[in-house]
């Protein structure tokens, strides 16, 4: 009996002594898979406060350009209108003068959208 019992604790011995080394290999395993992972986590991290660093600035240069886009429109309006209010002096000018209008002008006239049909002809 003492035989079979020590014969089993040798298995037995056997078996935990390759379950451990087995647990111990995993967890190396494991252990170097989660430095790479860690490493990476760090890796973007680092890009992330980069980041992070940047969107100030460019909400800054965003704000900037919308005040300068908005000039730029409010600005070509004024201009659109002051140049509708010439052009319609100009018309009321020339019908009254009997002037016709040069061809130049009178291809911008109708690419504007605007009747040249009241003026004399040439």
């Amino acid at each position: 009996m003492e035989e079979a019992a020590a014969k089993y604790q040798k298995l037995l011995d056997a078996a935990e002594w390759q379950s451990r080394a087995q647990l111990s290999f995993q967890a190396n395993i494991h252990e170097r898979e989660t430095e790479v992972l860690r490493t990476r986590l760090r890796d973007l991290a680092s890009v992330n406060v980069d980041i992070a660093c940047e969107v100030p600035e460019l909400k800054a240069q965003i704000t900037e350009l919308q005040l300068e886009n908005a000039r730029l429109i409010h600005g070509q309006r004024a201009d659109f209108q002051e140049l509708t209010q010439i052009a319609g002096r100009l018309m009321e000018l020339c019908s009254r003068l009997g002037l016709p209008l040069d061809k130049a002008t009178k291809e911008i006239f109708q690419r504007r959208g605007w009747r040249t049909s009241t003026l004399v002809t040439e």
